[in-house]
């Protein structure tokens, strides 16, 4: 995971520097300072976030970039590498759980199924009770029809 190439945004940066202040010093330590300064640099000044210490982290109304800069800088360089990897493991698995259960909900076949079967819903209702059907007719202009017909009437000859 390499956090040097990221985009951060100016009020994530200030959000995490803000829960920064927060956070025990050990574990501050084990954050390189160039990042650190990093944050501080590209951080909105002008954002307003104050750090809520009555609640935990996963209570506060964090951006979403927040949280996941705060989730690379704890897997980076807060824990041991083999819990990192668990982590990164379980995200993958949660990701692709997550594809497919998209792939199920949106799956263009069963889109399809499920207009035909409304469709036919829709005929089966609008039956009368004397078993007519009532179908909707488009009705083509009449100045189309005889446009169509003389083309097809030269399409013969060439």
């Amino acid at each position: 995971m390499k956090m040097e190439n990221s985009i951060i945004y100016p009020d994530a940066a200030t959000e995490i520097i803000e829960i920064f202040k927060f956070v025990e010093e050990p574990v501050l330590e084990k954050i390189p300072e160039k990042l650190k300064n990093e944050l501080e640099r590209i951080s909105n000044k002008e954002y307003n976030f104050k750090f809520d210490e009555t609640k935990t982290l996963n209570e506060q109304k964090l951006l979403p970039a927040t949280k996941e800069l705060l989730s690379a800088i704890f897997i980076k360089y807060c824990c041991r590498e083999e819990d990192g990897n668990e982590i990164l493991v379980a995200c993958r698995e949660n990701d692709i759980r997550l594809e497919e259960e998209k792939r199920k909900k949106y799956d263009p076949d069963k889109i399809f199924e499920k207009k035909q079967k409304e469709q036919v819903e829709e005929i089966k209702q609008a039956e009368n009770t004397d078993g007519q059907c009532f179908k909707l007719v488009v009705i083509e202009p009449w100045y189309k029809k005889v446009t169509r017909k003389i083309k097809n009437f030269f399409r013969r000859f060439i």
